[in-house]
């Protein structure tokens, strides 16, 4: 199920919702949104993205292999829905490195770190002005990868090149490595 581009769309990206269709991709002003918990709206990555920023916010005050499991699960939930929505690639498409559960991931990362800095150090400090030009730098790069996905010229890796199934459910991952066994 591909939404048919419109106003507002490129390639299957789109700013939000159209009217009946859902599109392949947010563009990454509606991905930024969601991930704060604007304007999420019904697309599924929309509600991804914002279960990423608040995983973020909370790891800010916490952390530990909870907050690792759950990013993983989240990236996975992503990648799930990707490969069951994407188009299929050309032929000569090329592979990218990142799923783009991964890609969303970091995204949501630096943007809840961008606004930590804001508003807790003085914004004329140049953390923040690094912070908010590598932010922008991701959100170019989710926009080049969406596009290029959605024209057919980019592939992504496969879900099993990059995740351990549980035996008792093909859609639940297991963390790896396994908490018990992580290093403290």
């Amino acid at each position: 199920m591909h939404a048919i581009p419109g106003p507002g769309t490129s390639a299957g990206v789109s700013a939000g919702p159209e009217p009946g269709a859902v599109p392949l991709f947010l563009s990454g002003e509606a991905l930024l949104s969601a991930i704060r918990g604007h304007h999420i709206g019904i697309h599924p990555l929309a509600k991804l993205a914002h279960e990423f920023g608040l995983m973020y916010q909370q790891r800010l005050t916490t952390f530990g292999n909870e907050c690792r499991c759950r990013r993983d699960e989240l990236v996975l939930a992503v990648d799930v829905w990707v490969a069951d929505h994407l188009p299929v690639p050309h032929p000569a498409a090329t592979m990218h490195t990142e799923t783009l559960g991964t890609v969303i991931a970091r995204l949501a990362e630096a943007q809840v770190h961008a606004y930590h800095l804001l508003m807790t150090i003085d914004p004329a400090d140049p953390a923040v002005h690094a912070a908010w030009y590598q932010l922008a730098e991701l959100v170019d790069g989710y926009t080049d990868l969406t596009t290029d996905v959605a024209q057919r010229a980019r592939r992504l890796p496969a879900l099993e090149d990059h995740w351990c199934r549980s035996p008792d459910s093909p859609t639940k991952m297991r963390c790896w490595p396994p908490a018990e066994a992580s290093p403290t």
